[in-house]
């Protein structure tokens, strides 16, 4: 029985360590839409014409689809465009709505996704986070 317990201890550690693994998934994507800014950044931002920010778990990104072929920006208090668009949301919203598991609309609908601006823009999100799945086919 000993043993037992200590095998689900060491699950429970393991299970701790692989959500800290998945909290920047959402870092990840948006560094996948860093790299697809260079190779199509002026099709971007042709599609979507504007400046948004998300809000992740705390953490912004402020993703440029306005100017020239477009920009990310890390952080909080980045020295870029003022947004057209505030998304917030969590980690895993994120990563959904990327994947196309989830609707703008829908995680809106359900509380899940916070959005002020311009709420026209933010559905114009779907095709440009596509972007950001590796491998990813515009």
């Amino acid at each position: 029985h000993h043993h037992h317990h200590h095998h689900h201890h060491h699950y429970h550690y393991y299970y701790c360590s692989l959500r800290t693994h998945t909290m920047s998934a959402s870092k990840e994507l948006l560094k996948g839409l860093e790299q697809a800014l260079e190779k199509k950044g002026d099709e971007l931002v042709s599609k979507f014409k504007g400046v948004a920010l998300f809000k992740i778990d705390g953490e912004e990104f402020l993703l440029d689809l306005k100017n020239g072929s477009g920009k990310m920006y890390f952080g909080s208090g980045a020295s870029g465009p003022k947004p057209d668009v505030t998304l917030t949301m969590s980690d895993d919203t994120f990563v959904k709505l990327a994947a196309g598991k989830v609707q703008p609309q829908m995680a809106f609908i359900q509380g899940k996704l916070k959005i002020s601006g311009n709420i026209a823009l933010s559905m114009k999100l779907t095709p440009v986070l596509k972007a950001a799945q590796p491998g990813a086919k515009l």
